[in-house]
């Protein structure tokens, strides 16, 4: 096996491995963020229409409720179905996020609050595009 056919590998092992690392790191922090104390969840009652908050740990608690994910093609919702604290009734609360995106006929959706994009980011940054410059980079010696 070629010196240079050998690196390779072992610089394709150590991004392959990065990238799994960042996307733990990705998927912790994002969980750490929803459940902490300092975040604010918004629903909209599915009954009465009354706009309310809950704090991570409230939501914690809902962590096995029933979820209700609607998606077309120019929409998505989610919903949480828990007991609304203005009409007292068992019904789906619509989840409100910040950004809330559906492009491409329905192909690419996002739903995410302004806290989680520096996540994100990170992640494409030290996750994906290590991928994109290892796949430039063996172009030229391919």
């Amino acid at each position: 096996m070629k010196i240079g056919t050998m690196l390779g590998l072992i610089i394709a092992l150590i991004v392959f491995i990065n990238f799994v690392y960042q996307t733990i790191r990705l998927f912790k922090g994002l969980s750490n963020q929803m459940y902490d104390e300092d975040t604010v969840h918004r629903f909209q009652c599915g009954k009465c229409g009354e706009m309310h908050s809950l704090k991570g740990p409230e939501m914690k608690k809902l962590r096995r409720a029933p979820r209700i994910e609607k998606s077309t093609f120019g929409s998505q919702s989610t919903a949480i179905v828990f007991k609304c604290p203005h009409c007292h009734k068992r019904t789906s609360q619509l989840v409100q996020y910040d950004t809330n995106v559906t492009k491409g006929a329905g192909m690419v959706r996002v739903q995410m609050n302004d806290e989680q994009k520096p996540l994100i980011v990170q992640f494409l940054v030290r996750g994906i595009l290590p991928f994109i410059l290892l796949s430039m980079v063996y172009r030229f010696f391919a």
